[in-house]
C-alpha cells in the first residue's frame, strides 16, 4: 500500500527519526478543533505543533541545542541566516546541487555528494565542536552541519560534540524553500519554548480546551534518541501516569506510539490502554523512507494514536 503524501502542511527543516510529517493527514483530523493551549511535549522538529491550530502553542524538548536553534532562528531574518550559510558553503567549497547534478561532483543517486563533501564536512564539524560560545553564529554552524550531515539529523556524543558523519545531500532549493516556509510560520505563531523533562513540566495553566500531544521515544524501537537506552520502562510508566493525572483533571491528551514492532509488543502500553479504556486510533506509517538501522514494513509495526477523548 502506498499513500499519496499530503503537501498542504508546513514541514520542519529539521529531520527526526519517527517525525510525523508524513502522517499529518492522519493525525490532524483526530485532534480537537477548539484548542486554547497546545503542548507539544516532545516537540523534536515541531511538525505537529506547527500544524495544529491553537490560540497558543508550547514547544518542549529536553534538547537544549534544538530549542536554542529554534529560538535563535525565530529572532533572525531568513535572508541573514541563509546568507551566512551560503558564506560557509562558499568558503569550504561544499557542493551546490542547485546548480549542478550529482555527477558533476563525482557522485550518483546512491552516494549523492557524500564523497565530495566528506573532508569539507569534517573541517566544519571540527570548527563547530571547538566554537567558543553559544551565539547566532554557533547555531548557523550547527544548522549547516545538519544540512550536510547524515539524514539531516541532530546528534551529539557524551562529550557534547556533534558526531554525525557526512550525508548525501546539500543545501538545495527544496530545503531552502522548506526552511523559509517553516520559520516564516514560526515567527507569526503565538508560541513559546521550554526545555523541561516531561516530569517537571508545569501544566497548571491548561484547561479543558487544552491538548497535550506526546510523541516520546518508543520503548520497543531503536533510533538515535534512544539507542543507548535513553528511554526506559521507568520513563514509559512515568509518562503514562502523567497522562492519567491529566485525564483526571479533564485535560485532553494524544499519545503517539507503537504497540507492535518487529516481533516486540509494548505490553505496558497495551495494559494501560485496556485498564483505562482510552481510545486507540490505528495509523498507517510508511517506513519505506526510513534509513535508520533496518527498514521496517507495516506488517512488522502497528503505529497508533491514543487519546482520552
Amino acid at each position: 500500500m502506498q499513500r499519496t503524501q499530503i503537501k498542504n502542511y508546513i514541514a520542519s527543516p529539521l529531520n527526526y527519526i519517527g517525525g510525523k510529517a508524513r502522517i499529518l493527514d492522519q493525525l490532524l483530523p483526530l485532534f480537537p478543533q477548539d484548542i486554547d493551549i497546545m503542548v507539544d511535549l516532545f516537540c523534536g522538529g515541531c511538525n505537529v505543533g506547527m500544524n495544529v491550530p491553537a490560540e497558543r502553542t508550547i514547544y518542549n524538548d529536553t534538547s537544549l541545542k534544538l530549542i536554542g536553534l529554534l529560538k535563535a532562528f525565530r529572532r533572525m531574518k531568513n535572508d541573514t541566516i541563509i546568507g551566512r550559510i551560503n558564506a560557509i558553503i562558499e568558503e569550504l567549497e561544499f557542493s551546490k546541487t542547485r546548480d549542478h547534478n550529482f555527477a558533476y561532483y563525482g557522485g550518483d543517486a546512491n552516494l549523492g555528494v557524500s564523497v565530495y563533501n566528506r573532508e569539507k564536512y569534517l573541517l566544519l564539524r571540527d570548527r563547530f565542536n571547538s566554537y567558543p560560545k553559544v551565539d547566532n553564529q554557533y547555531y548557523i554552524l550547527l544548522y549547516t552541519l545538519i544540512l550536510f550531515g547524515f539524514n539531516n539529523q541532530l546528534r551529539f556524543n557524551n562529550r557534547g560534540e556533534f558526531n554525525l558523519p557526512v550525508g548525501k545531500r546539500d543545501f538545495n532549493t527544496a530545503i531552502e524553500a522548506k526552511f523559509r516556509k517553516f520559520f516564516d510560520a514560526l515567527r507569526i505563531q503565538n508560541c513559546e519554548f521550554q526545555t523541561k523533562d516531561f516530569r517537571e513540566f508545569n501544566f497548571d495553566a491548561l484547561t479543558e480546551r487544552s491538548l497535550v500531544y506526546c510523541d516520546p521515544p518508543y520503548l520497543i524501537t531503536t533510533a538515535t534518541y534512544n539507542e543507548k537506552s535513553g528511554w526506559t520502562e521507568r520513563d514509559e510508566l512515568d509518562l503514562l501516569a502523567l497522562l492519567d493525572r491529566l485525564h483526571l483533571r479533564g485535560i485532553r491528551f494524544a499519545l503517539s506510539n507503537v504497540v507492535n514492532h518487529e516481533g516486540k509488543e509494548n505490553t505496558l502500553l497495551l495494559n494501560w490502554v485496556e485498564q483505562h479504556n482510552y481510545v486507540v486510533h490505528d495509523l498507517f506509517m510508511d517506513y519505506h523512507y526510513s534509513n535508520y538501522q533496518k527498514k521496517s514494513k507495516k506488517a512488522d509495526s502497528r503505529e497508533v494514536l491514543i487519546t482520552n477523548y
